[in-house]
């Protein structure tokens, strides 16, 4: 029992020593936290710009009575031109006309699943729905064609004059 009342004090002592040795390592002052930092950046994309190049044109010698269809693929079709980034995935989405006015006198006018299309520089038109909103990939030159055909339905006694309304496109980047 001697050597245990002799062993212990000496255990206890030397733990209590590596406890003091380490507040002589830091002066008994609490060791500084170590920091680091970072910045939190970003850089937004321009966005889409657009040019109304051509407007959807039914000509000036509509038939009372025949319907008249532009095909979004003529010269009279609407065009529209725009620029973005390179690689990046734009929504399209058209609000159509539901009729051409001329004062008090409308003039029907119709779009089928197939009377709009986009096309990138050196590919071919990718048909979609004017009634439906559709996505779309720019190419590595950032640039893209809307297409906008349609017909208009005058009646056997649609009056004379110049009817008119509008088509607008929306373009706003996906995020994929």
């Amino acid at each position: 029992m001697k050597n245990f009342a002799f062993i212990f004090p000496l255990i206890f002592g030397f733990l209590l020593q590596n406890t003091v040795y380490a507040q002589n390592k830091t002066d008994g002052i609490s060791p500084k936290p170590l920091t680091a930092t970072i910045s939190a950046k970003g850089t937004v994309l321009a966005p889409v710009s657009v040019v109304s190049t051509r407007d959807l044109d039914f000509g000036s010698d509509i038939l009372p009575g025949i319907i008249r269809t532009i095909d979004k693929n003529s010269v009279s079709a609407g065009k529209f031109s725009i620029m973005g980034e390179p690689g990046k995935e734009i929504s399209i989405e058209v609000a159509l006309p539901p009729e051409l006015i001329c004062g008090e006198e409308h003039l029907m006018i119709a779009f089928s699943p197939t009377d709009a299309g986009y096309k990138l520089p050196g590919g071919s038109v990718v048909d979609f729905d004017p009634a439906n909103p559709v996505n779309a990939v720019f190419g590595t030159d950032g640039a893209m064609d809307v297409l906008i055909g349609g017909s208009v339905q005058p009646t056997y006694t649609q009056p004379a004059g110049l009817y008119e309304g509008t088509v607008t496109v929306t373009f706003y980047y996906t995020g994929n």
